[in-house]
């Protein structure tokens, strides 16, 4: 555990919260973590089972007066979005992350911190270990892949589940609960290109978008954050039709479900244009401050130049074709819920960008609580994708959680936080997609609720996690737990 944790309460949670910490579990590499969990399940003696994914059940009886009642699951997911801040030579396969304690706050300043959904492990960890917990029987299972595309839980066998009641642990606000969840998508869009020889008296700038809050491409797409590819294309869009600057590589973004916060271009500019460039790339700067103002404070578009020289650049017509099609590929809120009017109901993310081989492939993640909705975006979207003369892909779709205002676990969980807080519970369906979905589509005939401590900022560098919230809600839990 960091010294740092010394004096943090709940002591076990905040020791296996710790523990983690110490393993690489970037989406995709999650195999230390998942051997952690089935270590720890050896060493309390309890049953467990792992699959070829990694995904881990550890089953545990009941205990104390809910010792007789039905099983109930508990699920959280093993993986981080492995995130780092501008020049941070932090290595996600093999440095632990760094966490710090600031006042009430857990964070990691370079990287992200992994409490999504680390936290939500080191619950699951404390209870099992907890001998004076009372609760129902127990099926804890960790999932794996879960950031990028829920893959984990598609690959569960359903016959795991016995329980027909689940407590997902995915959520970020204290007191707040989460009865529902957007359906996805994946698209993939690849356009060829044709390059030849820089000619004349060309000089290489690389030109960089940063300062971007980014965010969870589900929790924070009403927020109108700027998206760093759209920035950069719109930059370089001008550069090339007032400078006749020729396009080297376009790049931006880093996960399916973050929004991009950096995004960079590789140009070969006239000479005699240095100056006019500059002051292009200046005056887009402050147009796109003004267009985002109160919003990304912090952005920054700056030009500098570049030390190697590329052999190849675009055609005139290749360019033209890579920065129209970034231009005119959706990016944000689509349609708000017409029944919850504060709701997104449909949205894409325009992910990530790059070159690969001869070609460029945007990658864009859409959501929403209505399949039928989300499937009108994707035709949008391959639609355009076949005006530009690309190929387009779908794949990595996955299903909404329909919400249940009715659910009798719901009604529980509102109740015991009345009485443990003296607060009505806040009830809500996000955008963002949740395990549960999957999950009770699989197994059928589910109860479901997510919930969880207060975490803020993820996704990001700089994600943090309440000490004081963890501790009121590890209270909760075991209370909820024993009235079920």
């Amino acid at each position: 555990m960091p010294p740092s944790f010394d004096s943090l309460q709940p002591q076990r949670i905040w020791y296996w919260f710790g523990e983690l910490c110490r393993v690489p579990r970037a989406s995709g590499d999650e195999s230390a973590a998942s051997e952690l969990v089935v270590d720890f399940a050896r060493e309390l003696g309890l049953r467990w089972k792992r699959d070829e994914s990694g995904n881990v059940m550890i089953y545990k009886p009941g205990a104390g007066l809910a010792s007789d009642s039905l099983p109930i699951a508990v699920q959280a997911h093993l993986d981080m979005v492995a995130e780092k801040a501008a020049g941070s030579s932090h290595d996600f396969a093999s440095d632990p992350i760094a966490p710090e304690v600031e006042g009430d706050w857990v964070t990691a300043k370079e990287t992200t911190l992994g409490a999504d959904n680390g936290i939500g492990v080191a619950l699951m960890m404390a209870l099992l270990e907890d001998d004076d917990a009372q609760h129902p029987p127990l099926e804890c299972l960790f999932t794996v892949d879960e950031e990028r595309g829920l893959t984990g839980a598609s690959h569960l066998d359903p016959s795991w589940i016995s329980a027909r009641r689940l407590i997902n642990l995915d959520s970020e606000s204290e007191g707040r609960f989460c009865i529902g969840c957007a359906g996805g998508l994946d698209i993939l869009v690849e356009m060829p290109l044709s390059f030849v020889q820089p000619a004349g008296d060309l000089s290489p700038y690389a030109l960089t978008v940063g300062g971007l809050k980014g965010g969870h491409s589900g929790m924070e797409i009403g927020r109108s954050r700027a998206n760093a590819i759209r920035v950069m294309a719109r930059a370089v869009s001008r550069l090339v039709d007032s400078c006749g600057v020729s396009v080297v590589s376009l790049a931006g973004g880093t996960k399916r479900n973050a929004i991009p916060r950096i995004a960079s271009a590789l140009l070969m500019m006239p000479s005699s244009r240095e100056a006019q460039c500059v002051s292009i790339v200046s005056a887009v700067e402050q147009e796109r401050r003004a267009e985002f103002a109160g919003i990304e404070p912090a952005m920054e578009i700056r030009l500098r130049p570049f030390d190697a020289r590329p052999t190849r650049v675009l055609t005139p017509e290749s360019a033209r074709r890579a920065l129209d099609l970034v231009l005119a590929l959706p990016h944000g809120v689509e349609k708000m819920s017409g029944v919850e009017p504060t709701l997104v109901e449909t949205s894409d993310n325009l992910a990530t960008l790059g070159f690969e081989g001869d070609g460029m492939v945007a990658a864009l993640t859409l959501r929403s609580l209505l399949e039928e909705a989300k499937y009108g975006l994707a035709e949008r979207i391959l639609a355009i994708a076949r005006l530009a003369g690309c190929r387009a892909i779908t794949g990595g779709s996955y299903p909404g959680w329909r919400p249940d205002p009715l659910s009798p676990l719901l009604r529980t969980a509102a109740l015991v936080w009345k009485e443990f807080s003296g607060h009505d519970a806040s009830v809500e369906t996000v955008h963002a997609g949740v395990e549960c979905g999957i999950i009770g589509a699989a197994v059928g005939g589910m109860d479901m609720i997510s919930m969880g401590p207060d975490i803020r900022d993820v996704h990001v560098p700089g994600e943090k996690v309440s000490v004081s919230s963890t501790a009121r809600f590890w209270t909760f839990f075991r209370t909820l737990l024993a009235r079920l």
